[in-house]
């Protein structure tokens, strides 16, 4: 940032944006509440089939795999506040529809599963329009003040309020978590049609932004479908023909696989062989997030003090061994403190990579560039989620249950290690020479 963005005057960030905080708030309060009741639902109704649990949590990321790259064309030619209140409206839908199936009885993994599906469906739309959105909501100047407030308010509503409200809630009912989410998510609404309404009606000749979110009418916007094919490629193509965006591919390839096994079995971990309840999840989860917004805050400094382009394979070894930590010694003092350092780590490593990807990427590919790396990031984890309870159904049978969960924190190391081992002077080597 030069220095005359930072000494500009500031300018308020307005009523619309803290209307639009205020819906982004509610929706990932009830994402928080959902990644708590969700995975704790699917353990109720399988709670011997490791392989079936995870398979609920691997269907709500399969749309990242397969959706992420066309929403991002679908978001940039249709209004995206629409987009954002349709897709919330419709989740609360959706929210009733669950509640409805578990207070009935009639809930079962493959009818969980088609609506995690569906969740994540709505979920690649929601936040792929959000982080549109706000460039017509905010002064150019104030942009990152006002992604500063998103960010920090996701990791709030989510990890702490969010994961241990879901806990909570969890111990009055297992459908009461989904009633409580068409609570937020009616706020969400509320507050995005406040914000659409002020900004078709509310155009002054003063404004500093965008009044109207409708995107510009590109030549790839009237190409149609073809067009859609095209711009996809030209995206794909550009982050594969770039050295170091193509080796974080690769290395996201196994290292997001390998990490995703853990997340689709950590209700069975936590409950099973650290012998917690869902209170208890919840809050370990939020040790997780204490760590993630200490190493979003450390990531600048770490990155001056540290040898040039070693950041992000500091963090991945840094990660790797926390993971073999917790494969030892699977006791709760131990695990909460490999969560939170290895929130910071995780999240230190996203934030390095994703800056170095924004500095080296051309700006008028930069969108599509994002979402092709997303799909990989997002999308193989999918994949993982299924690998893991595959592979602690597989261990169950040699091994106590309890021991069988610790297989994936113990594949993570590995995998993790492994990358480490044999390509890290590479990736710092490419990081040095393409980052200038």
């Amino acid at each position: 940032m030069s220095d005359s963005t930072r000494k500009a005057p500031e300018t308020p960030l307005g009523g619309r944006f803290w209307a639009f905080w205020s819906a982004s708030l509610a929706s990932n309060l009830s994402d928080g509440v959902a990644m708590i009741a969700m995975p704790w639902l699917a353990s109720s109704l399988a709670p011997d089939n490791p392989a079936l649990v995870a398979s609920v949590a691997a269907f709500g990321r399969l749309p990242w795999l397969f959706l992420a790259l066309p929403t991002g064309v679908l978001v940039d030619r249709v209004p995206r506040l629409t987009l954002m209140v349709g897709s919330n409206s419709l989740r609360m839908l959706l929210w009733g529809l669950l509640a409805v199936v578990v207070f009935s009885g009639w809930a079962s993994i493959p009818l969980l599963a088609v609506f995690a599906l569906a969740f994540g469906a709505l979920e690649v739309c929601y936040d792929t329009a959000v982080e549109t959105t706000v460039t017509s909501l905010v002064a150019k100047e104030r942009l990152e003040g006002a992604n500063g407030h998103l960010r920090s308010g996701a990791i709030v509503a989510q990890e702490f309020a969010g994961r241990p409200l879901g806990g909570f809630v969890l111990a009055l009912g297992l459908f009461v978590p989904f009633l409580f989410n068409i609570g937020a998510l009616l706020v969400s609404v509320v507050a995005l049609l406040r914000v659409r309404a002020t900004v078709l009606s509310a155009v002054t000749p003063q404004a500093s932004v965008s009044p109207v979110p409708e995107p510009p009418a590109t030549p790839a916007a009237l190409r149609g479908l073809s067009g859609v094919g095209e711009d996809l490629a030209e995206g794909v193509r550009a982050l594969w023909n770039q050295p170091l965006l193509r080796a974080v591919a690769v290395v996201a390839v196994f290292v997001n696989t390998a990490f995703a096994t853990v997340l689709s079995t950590q209700v069975l971990f936590v409950r099973d062989t650290l012998g917690l309840g869902p209170v208890g999840f919840g809050l370990l989860m939020a040790f997780a997030a204490v760590g993630g917004i200490a190493g979003g805050q450390v990531v600048p400094w770490l990155r001056n003090a540290l040898p040039y382009g070693t950041l992000p394979v500091v963090c991945l070894t840094g990660s790797g061994l926390l993971y073999l930590a917790v494969t030892l010694f699977p006791i709760t003092p131990v695990v909460a403190g490999a969560y939170f350092l290895t929130g910071g780590l995780v999240l230190g490593y996203g934030v390095a990579m994703t800056s170095i990807r924004q500095r080296i990427t051309p700006d008028h590919l930069l969108g599509r560039v994002n979402a092709a790396m997303r799909t990989v990031t997002w999308g193989m984890s999918a994949v993982g989620m299924a690998l893991g309870g595959v592979l602690v159904s597989s261990l169950s049978p040699i091994l106590d249950q309890t021991d069988a969960l610790r297989a994936p924190y113990a594949l993570v190391s590995v995998v993790v290690l492994t990358v480490v081992v044999f390509f890290g002077r590479k990736l710092t080597r490419l990081v040095r020479e393409n980052d200038v």
